[in-house]
């Protein structure tokens, strides 16, 4: 993947940081990237949301002087990459999409709360990938609407 322009910060880990967050790498994709239709600009601030929130409360236990780092790209002309890493010492990602997965949950009213972020983003995106530890999340979005709308 050819990466063209970098977004990169480090955030402490508080929930009130998330919005300006979210709202800060979106922009650099439109900046990056040119307009977003509507449809995928809501798929990107669930992702980001479900992400970081997952980053600050379950990796690093919301204690502020640990970090959640973020970095955005844009890759392949029209996809974000964004990777998502928190300070926590991580966590059994393949478990908890299996039991997600192999469940037959057919509602995602059925799912335990844990678990639940990761099963919305994993649909949402083209790709989902962490490292051996679990402490960081990448993914891959398209940022062209599929559905012409």
């Amino acid at each position: 993947m050819n990466a063209v322009r970098a977004y990169k910060c480090k955030m402490p880990s508080n929930i009130k940081n998330i919005g300006n967050t979210v709202k800060d790498v979106i922009n650099f994709l439109q900046s990056a990237y040119g307009e977003i239709d509507k449809c995928v600009l809501f798929e990107l601030r669930v992702i980001l949301n479900e992400l970081i929130l997952n980053a600050v409360k379950h990796g690093n236990l919301e204690d502020e002087t640990k970090y959640v780092s973020i970095k955005a790209f844009i890759v392949e002309g029209d996809k974000a990459l964004i990777a998502i890493g928190d300070d926590g010492l991580g966590y059994d990602y393949r478990n908890v999409l299996y039991n997600s997965l192999n469940n037959n949950i057919c509602n995602l009213s059925d799912i335990k709360e844990t678990g639940r972020g990761i099963l919305i983003v994993k649909n949402l995106c083209e790709k989902i990938k962490f490292n051996k530890k679990g402490n960081m999340v990448c993914v891959i979005k398209k940022l062209s609407c599929n559905n012409g709308l």
